[in-house]
């Protein structure tokens, strides 16, 4: 008889090199969660297989929320890795919501089937690691001209994503325009204005050749998103509006596309369902992030190939990443080929 998957966790503090804020406040320390799966093989070998949780308050979570769920998974993981299907239902049966604890548990069962079969998960999906678009670098909101020495310091990406939401939008987006003339630029207004103001500030920023605008109203003004979307000159793309394939076809008619992230949606499974429904609906897919290490930026970098635009630089801000996996260069990011999801403590 197999022995039972065992699931353990812990606290994963991740101090930013900066403080990191958007429009609806100050980051300094993500406090994460790492996740191990242990699994004897009848032969006796042991593996591991790793996951990070990243709890965020918007959506409902944190850390504390996150040990409970993962305590209350224990038991329900069985005794085989390779049913994968049946153990993440068997928690989407235990309890709702809690996006970023089932994540956590998904990517590890990922990582731990990998190892077992001795390949990467790329390679277990059939996909081409070398396709995928490259990843934006984020500028979080400041005075504009330390904004502009972000983008400065930022001068080998050539798509940088813009944090907006305050009342010298026009003024940061300029200041970064001109320290980055190269640069693609990205608008991210985190649910911070109104359908009206979103026209007129679309309206003032297209001259800075926007790529486009992400999250202009809030998230349950879908009605605002349309409003904005056919007054638009630029593509509209929803994130807060859109955390699970089921969110997907009342924005079908709002938006351009939608932004997938594991900590919404629930992990790697839920994300491939989630952009499939988005493509059958005629919708770009983009894919981000939250205040993440290489360990769960890793595990949604091997989306890219089935993507249009990722923003997956979560990692690019912490002072110390405890994990080495995905590799960006100049926005270029490129997958480990070791088992599973790749990835190795530092």
């Amino acid at each position: 008889m197999s022995a039972p998957l065992r699931l353990t966790h812990q606290p994963l503090d991740l101090s930013l090199r900066q403080p990191w804020t958007i429009s609806r406040g100050t980051r300094r320390l993500a406090q994460n969660v790492l996740v191990r799966l242990h699994w004897r093989e009848p032969g006796g070998r042991e593996v591991e297989g790793l996951g990070e949780a990243a709890p965020y308050a918007y959506y409902g979570e944190l850390r504390e929320t996150v040990q409970a769920c993962l305590d209350a998974f224990a038991g329900l993981l069985g005794d085989d890795p390779f049913a994968l299907d049946a153990v993440l239902d068997a928690l989407e049966g235990r309890l709702r919501h809690n996006p970023s604890a089932k994540a956590a548990v998904d990517m590890a069962l990922h990582d731990l089937v990998g190892k077992l079969t001795e390949r990467p998960l790329w390679q277990l999906w059939g996909l081409d690691p070398g396709r995928g678009p490259l990843t934006s670098f984020s500028i979080g909101l400041d005075e504009p001209e330390v904004m502009a020495e972000k983008a400065r310091a930022a001068a080998d990406y050539p798509l940088l994503k813009i944090k907006v939401g305050t009342d010298r939008d026009l003024e940061n987006v300029r200041a970064v325009r001109a320290a980055a003339p190269g640069a693609r630029l990205v608008v991210d207004a985190n649910t911070a204005w109104t359908a009206r103001q979103a026209v007129r500030m679309i309206r003032d920023l297209q001259p800075f050749d926007l790529l486009f605008v992400e999250q202009p109203v809030g998230a349950r003004d879908l009605e605002g998103l349309r409003f904005v979307r056919e007054r638009s000159a630029v593509p509209i793309i929803a994130d807060e509006s859109c955390a699970t394939a089921e969110d997907v076809p009342a924005l079908a008619s709002c938006v351009d596309g939608v932004n997938v992230k594991l900590m919404k949606c629930g992990g790697l499974r839920a994300a491939r369902r989630l952009i499939e429904v988005a493509r059958a609906h005629h919708l770009s897919v983009m894919c981000g992030c939250l205040i993440e290490s290489s360990l769960s930026i890793t595990a949604a970098s091997h989306l890219l190939p089935l993507l249009d635009y990722a923003d997956l630089d979560g990692n690019l801000l912490l002072a110390a990443d405890p994990f080495q996996g995905v590799l960006c260069d100049a926005g270029r990011l490129t997958l480990p080929r070791a088992p599973g999801l790749g990835v190795t403590s530092r």
